[in-house]
């Protein structure tokens, strides 16, 4: 399970107490009496979820965007007492604790959600930047133009190697699959075994298909190629920072060529991206 569902599933607990807080005061409103514990069982509950958000920053401590993290930690070291202190009181300062610890976990659940919402649309947004920076780079910038001319004289491997690191400038580590559909780093040509790594090192991960097509070749069927090998991947996003409704696939030519239209299978876009190594200028093209 993804940070993500753990969230909604902690977010829905919260809401949920909420409406039974809010039908709790209005009884009391009707009664002011509370003969079977209302106001203490909504306070065991206060302090379960308490215990489940604690459980939540342990088990995603480490892939968590850092303002959730900071946000998470401020409401325990801030609130926790309030919500977990064993004190003596009378039926309306327990009534008052309650209320005050609901009405904290609805604002810290409002925050959170907030903060969470955007991972996907900010990795898409980081995705596209790099691939505009990349492709403008090699128009004005004379050496990286070569480097991106050598690769592509040198083969896929290079090209997906160079891409990968200029990715990585954006904070965002690119992967693409192998045979059986697993992960597997552009750099290094290895499976990444070791997630932890790009998780502190990048914002988000995504998949890339990176193909070269010569002047005589179809860079249709190339795109073609990248989206069959594409398809193979199967496992799930990562801890909600992989992009995992779109996939990148890229044709590296020498001039700028046609590019298809995105397609959506299944709920995955597949995201078509040229990248010419000696492209010319708008007016000559």
């Amino acid at each position: 399970m993804t940070y993500a569902d753990q969230w909604r599933a902690l977010s829905s607990r919260i809401r949920g107490l909420m409406e039974a807080g809010q039908l709790h005061a209005h009884y009391l409103a009707v009664r002011s009496s509370d003969p079977y514990g209302r106001g203490r069982r909504l306070h065991e509950q206060c302090e379960s979820i308490l215990a489940a958000m604690q459980s939540f920053r342990a088990a995603f401590g480490k892939s968590l965007p850092p303002s959730a993290l900071t946000a998470i930690d401020d409401f325990v070291t801030r609130h926790g007492n309030l919500i977990t202190r064993k004190v003596s009181c009378t039926p309306d300062e327990l009534q008052e604790r309650v209320w005050a610890a609901l009405v904290l976990l609805a604002a810290f659940e409002t925050e959170v959600s907030f903060l969470l919402s955007d991972i996907q649309e900010s990795i898409l947004a980081r995705s596209e930047r790099a691939f505009f920076h990349l492709k403008r780079s090699i128009v004005v910038d004379t050496t990286a133009r070569d480097k991106w001319l050598k690769a592509f004289e040198s083969g896929e491997v290079e090209c997906e190697k160079l891409g990968a690191v200029h990715l990585l400038l954006h904070s965002i580590w690119a992967f693409k699959v192998n045979a059986a559909g697993a992960r597997t780093d552009l750099v290094f040509q290895e499976p990444i075994t070791d997630v932890a790594t790009a998780e502190r090192s990048a914002d988000g991960l995504v998949l890339t298909e990176w193909k070269k097509v010569d002047s005589q070749g179809d860079p249709v069927q190339r795109f073609e190629e990248a989206r069959l090998q594409a398809r193979r991947y199967a496992q799930g996003g990562l801890a909600g920072i992989e992009l995992s409704g779109s996939r990148y696939l890229i044709v590296v030519s020498l001039r700028e060529v046609a590019v298809p239209d995105d397609l959506n299978e299944g709920g995955v876009v597949f995201q078509h991206v040229n990248v010419p190594v000696d492209p010319l200028v708008p007016s000559r093209a």
